[in-house]
């Protein structure tokens, strides 16, 4: 995939009542600054459009017979080493057992308190969890990458995901405190309110995150810190839609796929086979997502601003 996009280097001169209007003019309202990431794409804006986002995203996991394969041996493995730990369902944990942080990290630390009680032997446990979903997390993105790349072996693209973990690491850190601030704003607020912010907070995390991992992969040399930055310098953007895409993914995931899974509810250690079947299905929806930001964040990673973006008075 071409890393960068040629602009037009030139234009047809208008005529007539067009040649009278100054090439400068913008008819559409002006948005600040601040709020600049929430304008609609301009026409040469570089970021993909949503629809054709996912539609890659979708065809290069399916096109992968490799990152599927890896993605449902690493389901199953979970799943048994949940029950290794104790926990006994509800079966509908299988359906969001590999979803991107925030999603995974709102399980994850649920699962570890249900198995282990919420004191402190719950809190050390999911920090365990943490550091095993960052693992997760480095190696799926590193195969998506390197399908989109279309070069290295699977060893080397294996390898490259063990060396983003640090930064997978501070995207579940981050994801965590989210989702403990959400849910201190929602006991404070009530069911109502608080609630709305405490979903709110799980989509800021993957707002504000979701592109480092990529980053990682794709700089290697950058610092930590840098990537982190890169990727909040990313989602902020101006016209890049990208806030319309983690709200779609977070009331996808975290309501309606729970919500439709068969025997969700139902307690046990063997999930039926149509539980098993469905899962499958969904941890191809959640590596799809996961291909469509990769593929958003390369189409515009050499346009990312070196420098946070200054604010402006109107």
């Amino acid at each position: 995939m071409s890393r960068k996009r040629k602009k037009p280097t030139g234009s047809r001169r208008p005529s007539g009542a067009q040649a009278r209007t100054p090439a400068t003019t913008d008819e559409r309202p002006q948005v600040p600054r601040l709020l600049s990431w929430l304008a609609p794409p301009s026409a040469d804006s570089a970021w993909p459009p949503i629809g054709r986002s996912l539609a890659r995203g979708f065809i290069t996991v399916g096109a992968s017979p490799i990152t599927l394969l890896s993605a449902f041996g690493l389901q199953f493995v979970m799943w048994l080493g949940l029950v290794a730990l104790g926990l006994e369902g509800p079966f509908s944990l299988l359906v969001n057992l590999l979803a991107l942080p925030p999603i995974s990290t709102y399980y994850d630390a649920n699962t570890s308190f249900e198995i282990f009680g919420p004191g402190f032997t719950g809190l050390i446990s999911t920090g365990g969890f943490l550091l095993v979903r960052a693992v997760v997390l480095g190696l799926l993105t590193a195969l998506i990458v390197r399908a989109y790349e279309g070069e290295g072996t699977i060893g080397e693209a294996l390898r490259r995901g063990l060396r983003v973990i640090p930064v997978t690491i501070v995207y579940g850190l981050m994801s965590m405190t989210f989702m403990f601030v959400g849910s201190i704003v929602q006991q404070a607020l009530g069911a109502g309110l608080g609630l709305l912010v405490s979903i709110l907070s799980l989509v800021a995390a993957l707002f504000l995150f979701v592109f480092a991992p990529v980053l990682a992969l794709r700089e290697p040399r950058t610092p930590l810190q840098e990537v982190v930055r890169r990727g909040v310098r990313a989602a902020l953007m101006p016209g890049s839609r990208h806030l319309l895409m983690c709200l779609l993914y977070i009331f996808l995931t975290l309501p309606i796929l729970t919500a439709l899974a068969p025997g969700g509810v139902l307690l046990g250690v063997n999930p039926p086979l149509a539980t098993w079947v469905y899962a499958l299905v969904c941890t191809y929806v959640h590596l799809s997502f996961l291909a469509a930001f990769a593929y958003r964040l390369m189409a515009v990673e050499d346009e990312i601003p070196d420098t946070p973006v200054k604010l402006r008075r109107r």
